[in-house]
């Protein structure tokens, strides 16, 4: 019996955790260590030598981001959604896109009124999304308009992995891009 290539790679998921592992990055990509322990609950080295085989063996890439190092299955995702998955897994940044998928041309000081942050903190988190192309700016008199750069690149990821944010305003995002869905299909 001839072993396909596809076959002899997934018997590298030979443990049941490593699957575990696996399909769980799969289905909530983007998490670090920690996050990922604390969800599975596995302790730091068990998680951390499973990652490090998964990689090695390319089921998984490691994304170093500022402070943390965020897994992905490998080949699922480009890098457009790894650096959205980046923010996306942080409380104002995820706000902050959120806010913007729901009300394009939106100003900063509008930004902070409606997510109840002081304007300093908004400015910080908006400068490092448009620094990452994410965001952009647009001039408009004496303020500047702040929208996603690929409303539609966000909806994707909204609308594919909802269930990795469990709350209102991904709720009002999601139904929101099931319309946008809807009207260019």
């Amino acid at each position: 019996m001839k072993i396909t290539r596809k076959s002899e790679e997934f018997k590298e998921l030979e443990f049941e955790k490593r699957k575990e592992i696996y399909n769980y990055i799969l289905r909530y990509p983007g998490l670090h260590l920690n996050e990922l322990c604390r969800k599975m609950k596995i302790p730091k080295s068990t998680m951390n030598y499973h990652l490090n085989y998964l990689i090695k063996k390319r089921f998984l890439v490691a994304a170093p981001n500022g402070r943390y190092v965020r897994y992905y299955a490998a080949n699922n995702l480009d890098e457009i959604d790894k650096k959205l998955f980046h923010f996306l897994r942080q409380d104002v940044p995820y706000k902050i896109l959120v806010f913007l998928f729901l009300n394009p041309n939106s100003s900063q000081i509008k930004i902070s009124k409606n997510l109840k942050k002081h304007p300093t903190t908004i400015s910080f988190h908006l400068k490092k999304l448009l620094y990452t192309d994410l965001v952009e700016g647009i001039p408009n008199g004496n303020e500047i308009k702040y929208k996603l750069k690929n409303q539609e690149d966000v909806s994707d990821l909204f609308f594919r992995y909802s269930e990795c944010f469990f709350d209102d305003m991904i709720e009002n995002a999601v139904n929101h891009s099931s319309e946008i869905h809807i009207k260019t299909s």
